[in-house]
């Protein structure tokens, strides 16, 4: 492990990137759910997942990742991340027969695994370098 410790004084800066990255992914992820809420909630119905979770996750997915971009309460928005997530995999798992990946049609689930992944990865790391949190001394 010692050949990593130079490695450990950019931590700030992969946060930074991880941060950045993902959060205008989740972002992009978020927006057509914001646009047209509606087509969200009903097929989130039709699985069992109520309304006000659809919201959560709209909010959550979109302007969490606006939070992320500008490094903005960082370690909150990252727990809910993988909370939802979490939840995400499970129903897909559970209720639609998903599977990590698939080449069909079918549902998958490798890309709600990585932002859990990604979410872990920030609620541990915290916002990094250039951040609001940086600022405020959170």
């Amino acid at each position: 492990m010692k050949m990593f410790e130079p490695l450990i004084a950019y931590t700030p800066y992969l946060a930074l990137l991880l941060r950045v990255v993902g959060g205008f992914s989740l972002t992009l992820h978020g927006y057509p759910k914001l646009k047209n809420p509606q087509a969200s909630i009903g097929w989130m119905k039709s699985v069992g997942v109520p309304a006000v979770a659809v919201w959560l996750a709209i909010i959550l997915e979109f302007f969490g990742g606006l939070a992320l971009i500008i490094g903005f309460l960082v370690p909150i928005v990252a727990f809910f991340m993988v909370v939802q997530f979490a939840a995400i995999c499970l129903v897909k798992k559970a209720k639609l027969s998903g599977r990590y990946i698939r080449m069909d049609q079918g549902v998958s689930y490798e890309i709600d695994v990585m932002y859990l992944i990604m979410g872990l990865a920030l609620f541990t790391l915290g916002a990094g370098a250039l951040s609001i949190d940086a600022l405020l001394g959170i």
